[in-house]
């Protein structure tokens, strides 16, 4: 394709773009280029013969018409002449997720992977994002088909977790012309690297469990010892899976280069890689959805504290040792133990002589730590809350708020005027807690729940117990 740089394109719209410097080197598919008024990327596709054309004018023609999660940049205006393509938002103040993906050269991993890009915290937040943003195109039956670290921005500021999927004329349906988008070899599934299978969304699975590996981990999954000094071809053939995953039992491809597991994975994420990577490298079925990665990015996200030693404060999972310390895996200081808050469920059923409501279990669901900031908190986790935003990062869909003051205790806040009620350790009273009581100090072992529990469970039945009863759940939290 030959340098457009000074051209005026006119769209279907009618809308004139006049196109300035190339955004990137020339790809397979065509050329991007920016525009003169700095709010667009121009992106055109070399010229193919008569059916390319026209498919690849019918895919934009019909992209431009989809609805997307609310992170995807997808097309706004579409050319025919003198080249098909089409014009997007240009996103300013972000950069490749590879920036993540890949250590810098001049500095430590510490002050890379904590310092320069935000930690694990920032690390694990991104991951739930781009996991959901996949989940919710997966739930239309829709593929990304390329999904890598070329195709995702994040905000270049290491303390706002924002992201934006680009290039999103890859989405693919099945069924449908792919236009031979396969992926990026990297990341691309044993059936498409084998040309088995058409992409969907479990080709999709297997490329965001790698990106999210290499994300947290900062390797390939199936890039051990054994193939990280070898040739090209031993590490092409690694990532077509030909190599045991690094953290299968007993495995000769282990890695001692990347990032331990046990530092950067909960027991969940460890379990769902394995998932992927061990028993869905060749059966996709069995392979970790875009939503499972994505909640339990979540809730490892809300397992992290910061180090207290000054030289340090880098973020890492509140994992005490057999002694109950809490030791930074960065600096290896001992730091206090953090104050959580357990989200537990309370199971009622009704008494079959009396028919007066007992309480028939209780259940731990999860723990999560709070920090040293404003905690938002749900009755499933509690979410980060990034102060500093763009227009891309939105804010928490809370139900209360914990707040940490500078006398060092901390306190409920009911801003939203939820249903919430406090019970103070060491009694049974229910105190209902509105927005107008303000602040209310929250000490230990006090529980704050989300219903009321004085509820006749005869007629307001909510749950199958054991699936002999019916009664009420109660979902609440304690801190400890």
């Amino acid at each position: 394709m030959k340098d457009l740089e000074g051209m005026i394109f006119t769209s279907t719209s009618g809308q004139k773009y006049l196109l300035t410097e190339k955004v990137d080197k020339q790809g397979s598919q065509g050329v991007v280029y920016e525009e003169s008024t700095g709010k667009f990327i121009i992106k055109l596709y070399k010229k193919g013969n008569d059916y390319q054309n026209r498919n690849t004018l019918n895919k934009l023609e019909w992209l431009i018409k989809q609805s997307y999660p609310d992170q995807f940049i997808k097309p706004l205006d579409i050319f025919t002449e003198p080249y098909i393509g089409y014009a997007m938002e240009k996103v300013v103040d972000h950069v490749s997720l590879n920036k993540l993906l890949v250590p810098a050269k001049n500095m430590t991993m510490s002050e890379w992977y904590n310092e320069e890009t935000g930690g694990l915290r920032r690390r694990l937040f991104l991951g739930y994002k781009i996991a959901m943003q996949f989940a919710l195109l997966h739930e239309s039956n829709r593929a990304y088909c390329d999904i890598s670290g070329n195709n995702i921005l994040v905000n270049k500021d290491p303390s706002v977790a924002s992201i934006c999927m680009i290039d999103i004329d890859n989405i693919y349906i099945p069924g449908g012309d792919s236009g031979n988008i396969l992926g990026t070899s990297r990341y691309m599934a044993p059936e498409i690297v084998n040309k088995q299978m058409p992409p969907d969304i479990f080709t999709d699975a297997y490329s965001l469990a790698v990106i999210l590996f290499e994300l947290l981990r900062c390797g390939h999954p199936y890039v051990g010892d054994m193939v990280e000094d070898g040739t090209i071809e031993q590490q092409e053939q690694a990532y077509r899976g030909f190599y045991p995953y690094v953290d299968e039992e007993d495995s000769p491809n282990v890695s001692t280069q990347m990032l331990p597991a046990e530092v950067v994975f909960t027991t969940k994420l460890a379990e769902l890689f394995y998932k992927t990577f061990v028993k869905g490298k060749e059966n996709r079925m069995a392979r970790t959805t875009a939503r499972e990665f994505a909640l339990a990015c979540l809730e490892a996200s809300n397992k992290v504290m910061k180090c207290s030693n000054p030289d340090c404060v880098h973020w890492h999972f509140a994992s005490p040792d057999k002694n109950r310390k809490y030791f930074c895996p960065w600096c290896d200081e001992e730091n206090p133990r953090p104050v959580f808050l357990q989200f537990k469920d309370r199971y009622y059923v009704e008494e079959e002589k009396t028919k007066k409501k007992v309480l028939k279990e209780e259940r731990s669901v999860e723990s999560f730590v709070l920090r040293e900031e404003k905690n938002a908190v749900t009755n499933n986790y509690i979410s980060n809350l990034y102060v500093k935003r763009d227009k891309f990062s939105k804010p928490v869909d809370r139900y209360f708020l914990v707040n940490k003051a500078k006398d060092g205790k901390f306190y409920l806040v009911n801003d939203k005027n939820s249903h919430l009620y406090l019970m103070k350790a060491g009694t049974e009273k229910m105190i209902p807690i509105t927005r107008d009581l303000g602040p209310i100090e929250i000490c230990y072992k006090d529980k704050v729940f989300f219903d009321d529990i004085d509820i006749d469970v005869s007629e307001e039945p909510n749950a199958e117990i054991d699936g002999k009863y019916r009664g009420l759940v109660f979902r609440y939290g304690v801190f400890l």
